[in-house]
């Protein structure tokens, strides 16, 4: 495994370990983390906590995978990826403290409402140890300040009802969510039996709603259903569920608001002979790829140009390294490397080379041919036309050497000369 070119995150805290080296109280939101040690630490304190009861025992260590590659998304800024991890890691391993982490990168993605039912569903969790609590209450009412708190009671009970085109939940009396401040529509069915109302909140506001399946006959629903609900991640359809029911734990995030599903990314990891987990963190995907270079060399004194092929191979996303073959009154070739300041669209860079010009000198025509190295130093700039495509232009100065006493074509050569560069480079 050490032999592959990747970083591994390693959960340095065996699972089956009794005391945490994290506690439980002192975990902090795992966007905040950016040390491996650190984030391996608190990722074994949640999926550890033997009080989180599983229906298999892989889901504490692919709980762990989830997080820690919703983190590296985080970090990515990648929040619609990031919360589609957390959220399969809470599915698969309902730890409140999970839900502490959702809650707080709905936060950073301003989906206040579905935050604020994120912290009212950790509250609510039987599992949810006293240590947080006034904290997250604090969070919680905050938040309240800028909502809608909206309680739905059904009629009949046992009735279905959905809030803005979200999933249908059954519910025994009453419904409670947050909204965001504005105009809502619930939706309420009971067999064939079906109804609606409009619901306009303010900031602050606490809202009672009525609504009837009109012309239902109140019925003994066929599964047991909760007398109140706290809706949680069911308003609107940025998230589904498989099983279409807002009652189970079970979310999906949707890109947009009817886009399809975001899959969590589940990384490669093992879990070795001690409990360790190691999970492999990729390297960074090449921003800049290799490809091939047109350039063309303009006299700075105006007396004609060279033209020139070559390759461009980039082994980080700021190098570059050049060769390419010229040719004008005499062929010649370069060597090179560029060093860009910004890799986006727009690439300034400083650039260095050896270039070379093979000649006869007149001087000596039975010598052969002869060749003058110099040194270039240039600054310049590429500008990215799309994936594959991308123009630079650069101000040069070369100087050669040994050129002095040359005579080619009966003509002097300058040892030092500028030399304005133009390219077009086609990437993989």
């Amino acid at each position: 495994m050490g032999a592959r070119p990747m970083l591994v995150l390693v959960l340095l805290c065996s699972l089956s370990r009794a005391q945490p080296v994290t506690k439980p109280d002192e975990v902090p939101p795992l966007a905040q983390i950016r040390d491996d040690k650190q984030l391996a630490e608190a990722l074994a304190a949640i999926t550890r906590d033997p009080s989180i009861k599983v229906d298999n025992a892989k889901n504490r260590p692919l709980a762990a995978a989830l997080m820690a590659e919703g983190v590296r998304q985080l970090h990515a800024n990648a929040y619609d990826q990031a919360l589609a991890n957390f959220l399969e890691a809470y599915n698969k391993f309902p730890s409140p403290k999970i839900l502490l982490n959702i809650a707080s990168t709905l936060r950073d993605m301003g989906r206040l409402a579905d935050a604020a039912n994120t912290y009212q569903r950790y509250l609510t969790d039987p599992a949810t140890g006293p240590e947080r609590v006034p904290e997250v209450k604090a969070v919680l009412a905050k938040l309240d300040e800028q909502l809608t708190l909206v309680t739905i009671r059904v009629m009949p009970s046992g009735s279905e009802v959905s809030l803005d085109g979200g999933p249908f939940v059954a519910v025994g009396i009453s419904l409670q969510t947050r909204v965001r401040p504005g105009l809502h529509l619930v939706r309420i069915r009971n067999g064939t039996a079906t109804g609606e109302t409009t619901v306009n909140g303010f900031e602050g506001e606490a809202k009672d709603v009525d609504v009837k399946a009109e012309g239902a006959a109140e019925a003994k629903p066929k599964q047991p259903v909760a007398e109140h609900y706290d809706g949680w991640l069911i308003t609107g359809t940025q998230y589904g569920t498989e099983s279409d029911s807002g009652t189970t734990r079970e979310r999906h995030v949707r890109s947009g608001f009817t886009g399809p599903v975001v899959a969590p990314i589940v990384p490669k990891y093992d879990v070795d002979e001690s409990g360790e987990i190691v999970v492999e963190k990729p390297a960074r995907p090449r921003l800049i790829s290799s490809g091939a270079l047109a350039i063309l060399r303009i006299d700075g004194k105006g007396r004609g140009f060279a033209g020139g092929l070559g390759i461009a191979v980039t082994p980080m996303d700021a190098v570059e390294l050049e060769a390419a073959g010229l040719r004008a009154d005499l062929w010649g070739a370069y060597l090179g490397i560029r060093v860009r300041f910004l890799t986006g669209w727009l690439r300034p860079y400083v650039a260095g080379g050896v270039p070379m010009f093979f000649y006869k000198d007149d001087n000596d025509p039975e010598m052969g041919t002869h060749v003058a190295l110099g040194l270039r130093g240039a600054a310049g700039v590429e500008v990215m036309l799309n994936g594959h495509l991308s123009i630079q232009g650069d101000l040069g100065v070369e100087h050669f050497f040994n050129v002095d006493n040359a005579l080619i074509d009966n003509k002097r050569p300058d040892a030092t000369v500028f030399v304005p560069t133009l390219g077009v480079i086609g990437r993989l």
